[in-house]
């Protein structure tokens, strides 16, 4: 290093609370407490649970089609391709009609109805009586700063904003979770990293 001082890799320097092989894997200064790795290489993917879709796609006829919830708690919904999911914030925005041969030979009625979130514009597949994954899917994480303290784990659903200590002005967004990695982006600097799930987690 061209600091001209020896650093203790196991130890911690400065005031960030990061440890000095934490600094020297990220190319910081361990000895400057404003110089440090971004405190997101601190959280770790430990699980993730995929979550039923809780509307299913029942029938159609013609240009309307009959929306159920999956525990059929509440009453069928008639709804037409515009039309928005009542008590949700997904609306019906194409209809594909598809069949498929079953073993016996028989046509099977597998078409599909598209939806799409108002707000996130992100889209489901619905296919004809069948439960789908929801989109609101859920990562564990582990993040484990301060060093030499007690780990702090934590939920964070899909599009779901979330900040770290101590930068808590910093907005992280979960934009892709899947059963062995999550891709969060840096809301203030728009950058991406892809985190792994953890061995064993």
């Amino acid at each position: 290093m061209a600091l001209g001082k020896s650093v203790v890799l196991g130890g911690g320097r400065d005031r960030d609370k990061i440890t000095n092989l934490d600094e020297w894997l990220g190319h910081t200064n361990p000895i400057d407490p404003k110089s440090h790795p971004d405190y997101l290489t601190k959280l770790k993917l430990k699980s993730f649970t995929r979550e039923p879709f809780r509307l299913v796609f029942s029938s159609w006829v013609s240009d309307t089609f009959a929306i159920n919830t999956i525990d059929f708690t509440q009453p069928t919904q008639f709804l037409k391709i515009g039309d928005t999911i009542a008590g949700t914030q997904f609306k019906i925005v194409k209809f594909k009609e598809k069949y498929q041969r079953n073993q016996y030979g028989t046509n099977v009625d597998v078409s599909e109805l598209t939806l799409e979130h108002e707000e996130t514009q992100e889209q489901l597949t619905l296919v004809k009586e069948k439960v789908a994954i929801s989109p609101q899917s859920v990562a564990a994480f582990v993040y484990s700063w301060p060093a030499g303290q007690p780990v702090r784990e934590f939920e964070v659903r899909k599009d779901q904003e979330f900040s770290l200590k101590p930068q808590e002005e910093i907005k992280y967004k979960l934009v892709d979770v899947q059963a062995t990695k999550a891709v969060i982006v840096n809301m203030n600097r728009e950058q991406r990293r892809r985190l792994e799930r953890q061995n064993g987690g």
